[in-house]
């Protein structure tokens, strides 16, 4: 088996947990395609365990109409007709699942780094049924965080009230498990300084701009909101920890190499720490809230720009100890509730 470019669980993490999928190595020595890792949702769809797949052949997976255009077409020593360019002229892709039926997906593949001249690739198998569902699912919830928005006339964005509203949305839907999510606050560096250096209006344009920064990198489902003058408040949905990380980092990296003009002779570049907590379904609101905002305030005396993790010691919410109630009542009803044993029992 060809040794993996890196660790399988960072590469699988970076995707949506909802999706299939699938990284595979194009041997060219051996001539033949690799299952290297597959996620979870993989190993459910396909009804297989992740050893049973790992170090197969890809072909043990397909339909031998499938297997049989990547046998004949890709060619192991030509760029130009490798298992991408193959992959991408089949139309309809299809699993072969355990139990023999085939499962049919859209299917996006990505080209991975290439090691000892043998490319790696990440299939990408989408349940466009399930996708129309999750979608219509986000677009009510995105409805529902419209109805309650406030905007805050000096950013143009959600206001404080909004975004609370809006996780507390969420928490109830996360612990259905209806979706996973995760909290973050973006906040300016030196802004005490830069206030004292700046006007107000300035300190405001500049954070309407990262706010429109992170409208444009995020999703159309993910909340952006201003939390205080210093802060924005961003919920992510369908991102669990790792996933959010990634996106929290190319986020951070995109303010920082996007200048914001001041006038036709400066430019005023935003330096930011970000803490985000992954929204589990255990905790308020409002404690999700607090511990990001206590995190990146302890930052505010040093020089960090950086993504970081919020530890909340998230608790479950607790519930009253019935031990401790008076219960008169249902004392009352378990004796009436007595069954008399009959003397031929006895």
């Amino acid at each position: 088996m060809t040794s993996l470019p890196i660790n399988p669980a960072q590469i699988l993490s970076s995707y949506r947990k909802s999706d299939a999928i699938i990284i595979v190595c194009q041997n060219n020595t051996k001539k033949i395609i690799e299952i290297a890792a597959v996620n979870d949702e993989a190993s459910r769809v396909f009804g297989f365990s992740n050893s049973e797949l790992v170090g197969k052949e890809l072909a043990h997976l397909l339909p031998e109409r499938v297997a049989s255009t990547i046998s004949e077409f890709v060619e192991y020593e030509d760029d130009q007709n490798d298992l991408l360019a193959v992959l991408n002229k089949i139309r309809n892709f299809s699993v072969k699942c355990s139990d023999g039926r085939e499962a049919e997906f859209k299917l996006r593949i990505i080209r991975g780094e290439a090691i000892d001249h043998n490319p790696w690739f990440h299939l990408v198998l989408i349940d466009e049924e399930k996708l129309r569902k999750t979608n219509a699912f986000r677009e009510v919830l995105r409805e529902n965080f419209k109805g309650h928005e406030i905007i805050d006339e000096r950013t143009g964005l959600a206001n404080r009230l909004s975004l609370l509203k809006d996780i507390e949305l969420i928490v109830y839907h996360v612990r259905n498990s209806e979706i996973s999510a995760s909290f973050a606050i973006i906040e300016i560096n030196n802004y005490d300084m830069l206030r004292a250096q700046r006007t107000q209006e300035t300190c405001f344009k500049l954070h309407q701009h990262i706010g429109q920064i992170c409208k444009l990198k995020l999703r159309a489902e993910d909340t952006v909101g201003t939390l205080s003058e210093r802060s924005l408040g961003i919920i992510l949905i369908d991102a669990p920890q790792e996933p959010a990380r990634m996106v929290l980092n190319r986020l951070r990296w995109a303010i920082s190499v996007s200048p914001m003009p001041v006038s036709p002779r400066e430019e005023l570049v935003a330096q930011v720490n970000i803490g985000f907590a992954q929204i589990d379904g255990k905790i308020k609101e409002t404690e999700v809230l607090e511990k990001c905002e206590e995190f990146v305030a302890s930052l505010r005396q040093s020089s960090h720009n950086s993504v970081q993790l919020v530890v909340t010691h998230e608790r479950r919410i607790e519930e009253p100890d019935r031990r401790k109630e008076d219960l008169p009542i249902e004392m009352e009803r378990r004796k009436k509730e007595r069954r008399r044993i009959p003397k031929e029992e006895k």
